[in-house]
């Protein structure tokens, strides 16, 4: 059955605008230390949205960046509810980093899903991360495309999303990947996860949160919740 309720976070905030458009969201997702990203923000200003969040909201720094130490500066620095690191690890890589972060911070990971790879590697690189031993809070499921794992702005196949969702439940999956107001419905029937994340499936010109689209998105998750 499709979780309760479904929640919505929104990522690549950039501007006390976008915070302002985003500001019914679930959790709203800050992107630190993560080059060559467009929606890539300082320290200094994602501390600054991070406090204009909406009480309640959660607020999430989203990075690349994968050095325990680096990552311990950044949750030091934004002290966030949860950081995701949008990384593919291994079990012994996402041991040292909950090690290196506050407790009371929650750890996202990511599992990239291909065309290239079937359902039951997927199912067992998700149990393997989330049923054995590591110390992740949620998983994020993305498009891993041309050799990228995650934030492609591509939707994957869903199918393989449900099959690692059901197995690895009741861990949370956050379902990732070319969302957006018209497909939304379609993907939380199929995958039937705990969260959606969405970045520029809300997002007009020049990547500014578009109030309107955010609006739509959220009216669409909510029918179902």
């Amino acid at each position: 059955m499709t979780p309760t309720k479904v929640k919505v976070k929104i990522c690549g905030l950039r501007s006390l605008e976008d915070v302002k458009a985003c500001s019914k969201a679930d959790a709203l997702g800050f992107i630190v230390a993560t080059p060559g990203s467009r929606r890539e923000i300082d320290l200094e200003l994602a501390e600054r949205l991070m406090a204009a969040a909406a009480p309640g909201q959660l607020r999430v720094a989203v990075t690349t960046a994968t050095d325990p130490e680096l990552l311990s500066q950044i949750a030091a620095a934004l002290r966030p509810d949860a950081l995701q690191v949008h990384a593919e690890l291994p079990v012994r890589a996402w041991e040292e980093i909950r090690a290196a972060i506050p407790g009371g911070v929650k750890l996202y990971g990511l599992l990239g899903i291909s065309d290239s790879i079937d359902e039951a590697t997927l199912v067992e690189q998700a149990q393997g991360l989330m049923l054995i031993s590591a110390p992740l809070d949620a998983l994020v499921l993305d498009t891993k495309l041309a050799g990228r794992s995650g934030g492609t702005g591509a939707i994957h196949d869903w199918k393989k999303s449900r099959v690692v969702c059901a197995a690895i439940r009741p861990s949370p999956v956050i379902l990732a990947g070319g969302l957006t107001p018209e497909n939304v419905r379609g993907a939380i029937e199929q995958v039937q996860p705990e969260w959606i994340d969405v970045a520029s499936g809300v997002e007009e010109a020049e990547g500014r949160k578009s109030p309107r689209k955010v609006e739509e998105l959220l009216r669409e998750v909510r029918r179902w919740s």
